[in-house]
């Protein structure tokens, strides 16, 4: 009776070896899984964000060069203003339809709706510039710049969920 309350047992204990032993194995599947999409969303967010600011930086030098230049010591004046004015109206409108026609990645799951509204509202600042623009007398860029800042705070937000390093959204705009 003893060797069979033994081998019982010893069954029992194999038994219980070998259970946990799957779950385990479980457990590090089910890590590397969620690791290897955390990659996967860190990455697919990182191509998103610089092909952004790649294609924006390809189509707002008018704009940057225009409140560059407005920020200046000696602002320009008369008819080369306007012409400055004009093409910054121009650049603005044409950077606000490049945000728009940014893809997302399909791979960012929970992240997808936030880098849709920081999208819209990086979208949106790019309007309110190019609408301030060609307005008629003094241009007031600070209700647009507001906007902007929004954008960077949303996109760092996004970033630092991800576990990436966040960036200053108008310095690689505007640099």
């Amino acid at each position: 009776m003893k060797k069979v309350w033994f081998l019982g047992l010893g069954l029992s204990l194999a038994l219980v070896g070998c259970s946990d032993s799957g779950t385990d194995e479980a457990k590090k599947d089910e890590t590397s899984n969620a690791t290897e999409e955390n990659t996967n969303v860190a990455g697919d967010l990182m191509d998103f964000y610089l092909n952004l600011t790649t294609t924006v930086n390809g189509v707002d030098i008018d704009l940057n060069g225009y409140e560059e230049a407005m920020a200046g010591e000696a602002p320009p004046a008369g008819e080369e203003l306007e012409k400055m004015k004009e093409a910054a109206a121009a650049s603005a409108t044409e950077s606000a339809k490049a945000v728009e026609g940014m893809e997302i990645p399909e791979g960012l799951g929970d992240q997808k709706e936030a880098v849709e509204t920081f999208k819209s509202t990086l979208k949106e600042s790019y309007d309110m510039k190019a609408e301030a623009l060609s307005k008629e007398g003094e241009t007031d860029l600070a209700a647009a710049n507001e906007k902007l800042n929004e954008a960077e705070n949303q996109i760092k937000e996004i970033l630092d969920q991800a576990g990436l390093v966040s960036s200053s959204l108008i310095s690689d705009l505007n640099g």
